[in-house]
């Protein structure tokens, strides 16, 4: 686990870090055989500068694979040790809207139970079976109570590196890689300068 100053922007610091932590373990970036990035949805800035890393690694390793971790699988993980029936992790869409993506165990194993779906508040709860419980840095933002629903704690909201080395571990068992050239990130939402432009000419201009 790399640590960040987190009133410095992680672009600087990040390769810098990675760099280190290489040397640290007497290692080289060509002897890496698989990376597991964290894939979104997240901020535009820190997607951007993840995968771009990500790519730019697997560039100058061309052995190196490549593992797009969906964030909210990620999230999932901080639950793993707690008990639930159906969980559900959500992220802010803005404009009153959520990212929801509802979760189940399978083998011991926390999976998607359904795709992602960006709705209101009202409609995710009247599309999902109780009791729930839910967890993400949409509860931050959208009053998510109600009966049958047990909000997780803040310290349970967001993606921990060990989230997604979970995720991505499994999912390369799975033999689930992504050619670098088609590492992308995934957004709640296009980006508004996007969104603006579609208003304007149309979403197929």
């Amino acid at each position: 686990v790399i640590p960040f100053d987190a009133s410095a922007r992680h672009a600087v610091q990040l390769v810098a870090r990675l760099d280190a932590m290489l040397r640290d373990a007497d290692l080289r970036a060509e002897e890496l055989d698989e990376i597991y990035v964290s894939a979104g949805p997240g901020s535009f800035t820190g997607l951007r500068v993840g995968i771009t890393v990500a790519r730019t690694l697997a560039q100058a390793a061309p052995h190196l694979r490549c593992v797009a971790v969906p964030t909210a699988q990620a999230v999932a993980e901080n639950a793993r040790d707690l008990p639930w029936q159906r969980l559900g992790v959500v992220f802010d869409s803005k404009d009153d809207l959520v990212y929801a993506v509802q979760f189940a165990r399978r083998d011991g194993r926390i999976v998607p139970a359904a795709e992602p779906v960006v709705c209101t508040v009202a409609e995710f709860f009247a599309a999902t079976p109780r009791p729930l419980t839910l967890t993400g840095e949409g509860l931050g933002y959208h009053d998510l109570r109600g009966d049958g629903v047990t909000l997780l704690d803040v310290s349970l909201h967001l993606p921990t590196p060990e989230g997604v080395w979970r995720v991505g571990h499994r999912l390369a068992a799975e033999g689930q890689f992504t050619e670098y050239h088609h590492l992308l990130p995934l957004y709640t939402r296009h980006p508004e300068a996007v969104r603006l432009w579609e208003q304007r000419h149309g979403p197929n201009a």
